[in-house]
């Protein structure tokens, strides 16, 4: 009698674990807020002195950004070469332009556009996703059911139903005995 195998896991587990944490961390580092290194007792009145004090932290928020960006970019690159899908949700969170991960009001601004006439049709609102880092634009139906995929909407065509005749068949009825 043979060893009964138990359930087969994921096939290439350790890309998945890499594409993920490449993913967390680069949320991680575009969600931090930038460190004032300002002291109550280092205070200067000098407007120069400021100014040059200002700059490391606008420095340091946009290198904590390139990095998030350039982890998603190392991301998508891990997927593609491994020809793992990722789910919608997660690609809705980044910008397939320039890989930055949107976060509501510090990255993207959203709104919700209802362009039909006077907006009376509440069907046709589209939820609207601007990157602030390069103005692009994604737009996502409100209401409307997803659609499925390529091959499964083939499938779903190709095999009618066998208790609805098809257009122009006529159905055999057998007779009961």
């Amino acid at each position: 009698m043979a060893k009964v195998k138990g359930p087969q896991g994921v096939q290439n587990r350790h890309i998945y674990n890499r594409a993920s944490y490449l993913y967390q961390a680069a949320s991680y580092l575009a969600s931090q807020h930038p460190h004032h290194p300002h002291d109550a007792t280092t205070k200067s009145s000098s407007a120069s002195q400021e100014h040059s004090a200002s700059t490391p932290s606008a420095n340091g928020q946009n290198s904590m950004h390139n990095l998030s960006r350039q982890m998603i970019s190392s991301m998508r690159a891990v997927t593609l070469k491994a020809q793992i899908r990722q789910t919608p949700a997660l690609k809705q969170t980044i910008c397939k332009y320039c890989d930055t991960v949107l976060v509501e009001g510090r990255t993207c601004t959203s709104t919700v556009e209802n362009a039909s006439k006077g907006g009376r049709k509440p069907w046709a609102d589209v939820l609207t996703i601007r990157c602030r880092t390069c103005s692009n634009v994604k737009r996502y139906p409100v209401s409307a059911p997803k659609q499925k995929r390529r091959a499964l909407r083939n499938l779903d065509q190709a095999e009618p139903t066998k208790d609805s005749p098809e257009d122009g068949e006529v159905q055999e009825v057998s007779p009961t005995t």
